[in-house]
């Protein structure tokens, strides 16, 4: 008769040399304090969690439903609950679904997101939920600035005054914004803002960015080559799901990128796309 391998000793010895992992891991996770962005890979929709400095944890959009809550355990540290400020880009589910699963996990301080009424009954329930559980929600404009310690979230996208039967019209476009000692630090936030909010921009009122989050999934009614000329980014990050019905992203937009020599990193052939901001040059890594 042979012995069990799984004796007393080795089961010590495993349950010892995990916990030295797990020790290892937390320390290794509450000293760096680098900003980091992770585009999380939930399919045909849009998430980017966004954790500032480890302390501080800012989330864009929440995708179709409960994979959003994967990504954060995958990149969230275990002991933190809470979010200090969520934004919606718009109310098209494949951006806002995931926040009903969300909010039963998490706590929530504040949700800003864009002003317009079309019949959306699931938004409505949405919203009804983020009542029940007396979250502060509020609505942004053009010209809105949300300050995070020394990291600035301002809105560019939508105007207060527009009017417009088309939903993606109104997709907030923000730039979160750091000042490093080497430079400054500009990501551009698109949801899926259409071609006409893209080319309503200004050369004088929106500046260069170093990370772009190409909009509406790459689709060919999102960006455009004058927006692309503005923003002028090093990266383009394309949120899309694996053979998705749309065939996003257009061979339009990934021809635009290819053309002006930005790299591109997208969900559906990366996973999780992470960006580590550190006080010198931003480091890409996967």
């Amino acid at each position: 008769m042979h012995d069990s391998p799984f004796n007393q000793k080795n089961i010590l010895t495993a349950v010892f040399l995990s916990l030295v992992i797990i020790i290892i891991s937390t320390y290794i996770q509450l000293n760096d304090k680098r900003t980091k962005i992770v585009f999380c890979d939930v399919g045909q929709g849009d998430a980017a969690y966004i954790r500032i400095k480890n302390r501080v944890d800012v989330l864009i959009d929440a995708g179709p439903d409960r994979k959003v809550l994967s990504c954060l355990g995958r990149h969230m540290p275990f002991w933190d609950r809470k979010f200090e400020l969520v934004f919606l880009s718009h109310h098209d589910k494949d951006h806002y679904n995931g926040l009903n699963f969300l909010i039963d996990r998490y706590q929530i301080n504040k949700i800003v997101t864009v002003n317009y009424r079309f019949d959306n009954q699931g938004y409505r329930h949405l919203e009804a939920k983020i009542r029940t559980k007396n979250i502060n929600y509020t609505y942004a404009y053009q010209g809105a600035y949300y300050q995070v310690n020394n990291y600035a979230f301002s809105i560019y996208w939508p105007p207060k005054d527009l009017k417009s039967y088309d939903s993606n019209d109104y997709s907030l476009i923000l730039v979160l914004e750091v000042k490093k000692p080497a430079g400054r630090f500009r990501a551009a936030f698109t949801g899926d803002a259409s071609s006409y909010a893209m080319n309503s921009l200004s050369k004088q009122s929106f500046d260069k960015v170093s990370l772009l989050k190409i909009p509406h999934h790459g689709s060919k009614n999102g960006l455009t080559n004058y927006f692309l000329d503005l923003a002028d980014p090093e990266v383009g990050v394309i949120s899309v799901g694996k053979n998705n019905q749309y065939n996003h992203p257009s061979k339009y937009v990934l021809d635009l990128l290819e053309a002006k020599n930005i790299k591109i990193r997208r969900t559906d052939k990366d996973g999780d796309i992470i960006i580590k901001i550190p006080n010198s040059k931003s480091q890409i890594t996967n």
